[in-house]
């Protein structure tokens, strides 16, 4: 393998292959600082991305700009102020709707994100149904069409694998074919369950063509189950069906219910989790926990969404083995992880409910690079287990050991 050194990276940068260049500046975030020849190499990618940026390039990709964003974020490869800026104003304008308006708040001063800021503020109002649309609960949705098109030996209503990419290529004639389709996912590593790539699929649509997509197979099956597909209908204007809400098992408020994700690394590895999930109950919290809850003939895919959905936190246990699963979207790991990675990249500075909890290895070996910008909790040493423990059911319980003081009244400095 030819070694990324100085002369290859700015052989990279004159052929305008930005993303190997990108590549190379993440691998290499810790030789950077203390290398003046690579510091010399970033600083002219730097350069020259950014004047081809402004000569609106066509090597430059969407896909470099938001990588290149992620870096900045991540402390990975941080941008002076102006180029940032740069950056920010060319997402914001190459993207569409509230992704478009998130990127302009950035820089709410600058000419284009102002007009990008108003024109959505303008237009938010008069749509309500792209509003409920954007409330709507997809899991829900998904979980309800998935029962109504995988009834096996009904051919009005099953769809297999090829007919749903069939369905789909109605919408996106360059949609891989079936056979491609799976032998990509499993170069990836990724599932090929029915029910998780189908969920893949949909989820991978602009929002208009997802809906547009949906009601074409729910125009397919409803003479055959009208019943079934009238709430799926319903959630789709933003309209809620009519149901009965389940009735808490507790009337106590303040049990906290925790969803915890971890991977079968050992028996080791899985006892230590049980018995933390173990303890937790003992102590007020209601554990979902896969060993308490699956069993044989039991759906998968189904336990982890409702799981995710219903839970008020969620405790990730990172092991090397798992960031290799996450990062893979292989088994149950990555499926969880796909979901949970989903809602953290929307609220990237408002984290309430994951909980990082570190049992092996170092962060950079167990953490997925998205989610090492959190602070963690460090539960690697057993002897100082209680402790970590206490700080875990503390962050559960949003009790933090140390609370600011109210504000109290100024002095009156001069009559002292």
């Amino acid at each position: 393998m030819k070694e990324l050194n100085q002369e290859y990276v700015l052989s990279l940068i004159q052929k305008e292959a930005w993303k190997p260049v990108l590549d190379f500046l993440y691998k290499r975030k810790e030789e950077i600082p203390n290398d003046t020849l690579l510091q010399y190499s970033a600083t002219i990618f730097e350069s020259e991305f950014f004047s081809k940026i402004s000569k609106e390039n066509t090597s430059i990709t969407f896909d470099n700009l938001q990588e290149l964003f992620l870096l900045h974020n991540g402390k990975f490869f941080v941008l002076n102020d102006d180029n940032y800026k740069t950056l920010v104003r060319e997402l914001a304008a190459q993207s569409e709707g509230e992704t478009a308006y998130n990127y302009a708040k950035l820089f709410p001063e600058e000419e284009v994100c102002k007009e990008i800021i108003n024109k959505y503020e303008k237009e938010k109002p008069k749509k309500e149904l792209a509003n409920k649309i954007e409330k709507m609960n997809w899991i829900e949705i998904y979980n309800r069409l998935f029962e109504v098109i995988n009834v096996q030996g009904d051919a009005s209503t099953y769809f297999s694998g090829p007919r749903f990419i069939n369905t789909l290529k109605e919408f996106n004639q360059y949609h891989p074919d079936y056979h491609q389709y799976i032998n990509l996912r499993n170069e990836q590593g990724k599932s090929t369950s029915r029910k998780i790539y189908f969920y893949d699929m949909i989820m991978e649509l602009d929002e208009n063509t997802r809906i547009d997509f949906i009601n074409r197979i729910l125009e397919m099956v409803e003479p055959f189950e009208e019943e079934k597909v009238k709430p799926i209908k319903a959630l789709i204007k933003g309209e809620k069906p009519k149901i009965e809400k389940p009735k808490k098992e507790t009337a106590n408020e303040e049990v906290a219910t925790v969803f915890i994700s971890y991977s079968w690394d050992s028996e080791k590895h899985k006892n230590w989790v049980l018995e933390l999930a173990n303890q937790l109950v003992k102590e007020g919290v209601n554990v979902i926990l896969d060993r308490y809850e699956l069993r044989p003939g039991k759906n998968l895919p189904h336990f982890v969404e409702t799981s995710i959905k219903k839970a008020d936190r969620i405790v990730i246990i990172f092991t090397p083995n798992y960031k290799l699963k996450a990062e893979k979207r292989a088994g149950g790991v990555g499926y969880e992880y796909s979901i949970m990675n989903s809602e953290l990249y929307k609220n990237q500075t408002n984290n309430e409910r994951i909980i990082p909890v570190l049992r092996d290895g170092d962060s950079t070996d167990s953490i997925p690079e998205f989610m090492q910008q959190y602070i963690h909790i460090d539960m690697r040493n057993d002897e100082n287990y209680e402790n970590s423990y206490t700080d875990l059911l503390r962050e559960i319980y949003d009790e933090p050991e140390i609370i600011k003081p109210e504000i109290g009244t100024k002095r009156n400095i001069a009559s002292s």
